[in-house]
């Protein structure tokens, strides 16, 4: 993958609320190849209005794809 074709993953620990324990908060940035790709799905469809909306569906299909994998 090129440099037009990637993206950043930024990773922070944070501390859950009423307990000691930590838990990671991601941050992605999106840019190159992968916006012009959300903008696309954006654009041509009605069931997305943000980069959230993209981004909620690519992780439960792909999640839902892994487990099926596994099986």
């Amino acid at each position: 993958m090129n440099k037009t074709e990637t993206f950043t993953i930024m990773k922070e620990m944070f501390g859950k609320e009423g307990s000691e324990e930590q838990v990671e908060g991601l941050t992605l940035i999106i840019d190159g190849k992968l916006k012009e790709v959300f903008d696309t799905i954006i654009d041509k469809s009605d069931d997305y209005n943000n980069y959230t909306d993209v981004l909620s569906s690519v992780v439960v299909h792909g999640v839902n794809g892994i487990i099926n994998e596994l099986k």
